[in-house]
């Protein structure tokens, strides 16, 4: 039963974000959507309560990479949050570093997220909810070959390969899903936390980086079922990595990832860097 369940989906004015906000709506969730963009995130929700005129949803603008919105953002939630979707991402971006002096592509897709679900725990446990993490293929190409905080912070211009950092910091999302289920299970805890990759999906994240072979991939809505499948399934226990069955193409199964991102040493290794950088205790 769905009905006055509350979502909390990042990124959900445009490609997986809002096909998952779509899918989840339509089952009777509330869904708070936050994004970084006003215009973006007022049209999306609009173009959602045309279709589903009974829909409850609200938008929250917030950029996942400044520590202060996340923060802020989270002590404006209700006590319950049924569900998490940690959806936003960048992909590929020219060299920046968020407010906080991190990276931009680590300060959204990991960071902020790790943040904003310590900062929502509480309302998590209290509903007995899921948090889903949004990985992605090209975490197979993740790295780490040594864990601190200065490695995460990623503050050196001249050693920054986009490409390799947008694979570590996929890498970071499904360790980070899969440390945040051991320790939620050692706690007794009954939130689950699932992660997910949608396969080749052309979702936006793409528009500065066409690829001649883009026609073959799947489209958003095809690409958001296995994070819908990782948010909504009950027969799932915490732990599981859901993707398409053929890897970038495919419907939707539990699949196991690459050798590195079930290294228990790593995970723990960047959960504890993570804490380190942004000066929180979560779960400890």
């Amino acid at each position: 039963m769905t009905q006055n369940k509350t979502a909390i989906i990042t990124g959900a004015s445009s490609g997986l974000g809002l096909e998952t906000t779509k899918a989840l709506v339509a089952q009777g969730f509330k869904v708070l959507m936050v994004s970084r963009g006003e215009q973006k995130l007022l049209d999306a929700a609009n173009q959602i309560r045309q279709a589903h005129p009974e829909a409850e949803i609200s938008e929250h603008v917030v950029d996942i990479s400044n520590l202060d919105q996340v923060r802020n953002f989270a002590k404006s939630v209700g006590n319950n949050v049924d569900l998490l979707v940690n959806n936003a991402g960048l992909m590929g971006p020219d060299f920046s570093l968020s407010i906080d002096g991190i990276e931009s592509q680590m300060a959204t897709n990991h960071v902020g997220h790790f943040l904003l679900t310590s900062e929502l725990m509480e309302s998590l446990e209290k509903a007995q909810g899921r948090v889903v993490h949004l990985s992605s293929v090209v975490h197979r190409r993740g790295k780490f070959p040594e864990l601190s905080p200065e490695v995460l912070q990623g503050s050196n211009k001249s050693s920054y390969d986009r490409w390799q950092r947008y694979a570590d910091t996929k890498l970071a999302c499904l360790l980070f899903g899969r440390e945040l289920d051991l320790r939620l299970k050692q706690s007794g805890s009954r939130v689950l936390s699932v992660i997910a990759h949608p396969g080749w999906a052309i979702t936006g994240l793409q528009k500065n980086h066409p690829h001649t072979l883009d026609s073959f991939a799947q489209d958003a809505a095809t690409g958001a079922r296995s994070q819908i499948l990782a948010a909504t399934d009950q027969e799932l226990s915490g732990g599981e990595f859901i993707g398409p069955k053929f890897e970038l193409w495919g419907e939707p199964k539990q699949i196991r990832g690459s050798k590195r991102s079930q290294d228990l040493g790593l995970s723990k290794g960047l959960w504890e860097a993570t804490e380190e950088l942004i000066g929180i205790k979560f779960l400890g």
